[in-house]
């Protein structure tokens, strides 16, 4: 049983780490381009107010644009997090039941 029990660890370890690794890169991917569009803009809006380009409401504007920026980012990140786990949890499931002898 101990030897069964090992090898259920090592497969669950394994399904795990296919599945975040992948997942995670992707993640990675996204959230570099995205914060560089966010500090591009901010860096932007900051040039233009030292430089009086931009003035007391025209940067409200842009800071509810980097706010929603912002929003848009994490709750993207939100979403592909959720779908990692729903693919991590029905992996998981999926061998736990083969494991048990269930055809599903």
């Amino acid at each position: 049983m101990a030897e069964d029990v090992t090898t259920i660890i090592t497969d669950i370890k394994d399904i795990a780490s296919g599945i975040l690794e992948k997942d995670i890169s992707t993640v990675r991917g996204f959230s570099e381009r995205q914060v560089e569009a966010i500090a591009k803009q901010t860096a932007l809006i900051q040039k233009g107010v030292a430089s009086g380009d931009i003035d007391e409401d025209l940067r409200e504007f842009f800071l509810d644009g980097l706010e929603a920026m912002a929003l848009n980012f994490v709750n993207t990140l939100k979403g592909i997090l959720m779908v990692t786990l729903e693919k991590l949890w029905n992996a998981l499931v999926n061998f736990l039941y083969k494991a048990v002898g269930v055809v599903l």
